[in-house]
């Protein structure tokens, strides 16, 4: 062990590099001294471990380098921002919006004036010609299954007709369609002449007499309706004729 005034100008020296120390900012280590004054007291001195770098020196760099990259990683999307408001300033100065057009003026309106169509006469709608058609059979007694069962078959005696201009095959062939006798199929197919198919209506009634010639097995009391059909004819042309009148 060395003597004390060895130790103690050690110590001597020692608290003057800790002042020179002190004065340029440092911490000066305290390990030198502790083991001068145990061995001073007489203590033998520790074994040297390795010191670690004091904190007073590492935490203030740890710190200011942590600002640093959080003052970095902050200002990046405010540079960001300025960037792309610049880029969209700039496209807009190059790049203005086109000014908008002035709508299209409308074209003046024509002074002449066009002159009104002629108005033309139209046929009586067919719902009335149904109508009178169906009410002249109501007022024979015929059957009325439905609007459509009559006007179909009215239509068919027609169409038969056009191929065939004989009123007692079309009477027959109407009787054969339908659930109606012969009395009440030679109204029908009356009635159907004179509602849709007039180009057919015998002029005259002697006409009509000797179409009733033709013999006919399943009518055989026609030539005794003939006065009836003649009624029946009479009062659906004056049913179209008071429809016509009131258009």
């Amino acid at each position: 062990m060395r003597d004390r005034d060895t130790i103690d100008a050690e110590l001597r020296r020692l608290a003057a590099a800790r002042r020179s120390t002190r004065e340029h900012g440092r911490a000066p280590s305290t390990r030198e001294f502790d083991a001068l004054l145990d061995e001073r007291l007489g203590h033998r001195p520790e074994a040297p471990e390795s010191e670690p770098l004091e904190a007073s020196v590492v935490r203030p760099y740890r710190r200011k380098s942590v600002r640093l990259r959080f003052g970095l990683l902050t200002a990046l999307p405010l540079s960001l921002i300025a960037v792309v408001a610049v880029i969209v300033a700039m496209y807009t100065f190059r790049n203005p919006p086109p000014p908008a057009q002035p709508p299209a003026e409308a074209p003046p309106p024509s002074q002449a004036r066009p002159n009104p169509a002629p108005p033309t006469a139209h046929p009586p709608p067919l719902d009335m010609v149904d109508k009178a058609f169906i009410d002249a059979l109501k007022q024979e007694e015929v059957p009325i299954p439905s609007r459509e069962y009559v006007t179909s078959h009215g239509h068919a005696a027609c169409d038969f007709l056009a191929q065939q201009q004989n009123f007692a095959d079309a009477v027959h062939f109407v009787q054969q369609s339908s659930v109606w006798d012969a009395n009440q199929s030679a109204y029908v197919t009356a009635g159907a002449i004179v509602s849709y198919c007039p180009q057919y209506l015998p002029t005259t009634s002697g006409d009509m007499r000797q179409a009733s010639q033709t013999p006919l097995p399943d009518l055989p009391n026609i030539q005794g309706d003939l006065e009836g059909i003649e009624g029946v004819l009479q009062g659906i042309r004056d049913d179209l004729q008071g429809i016509t009148g009131h258009q």
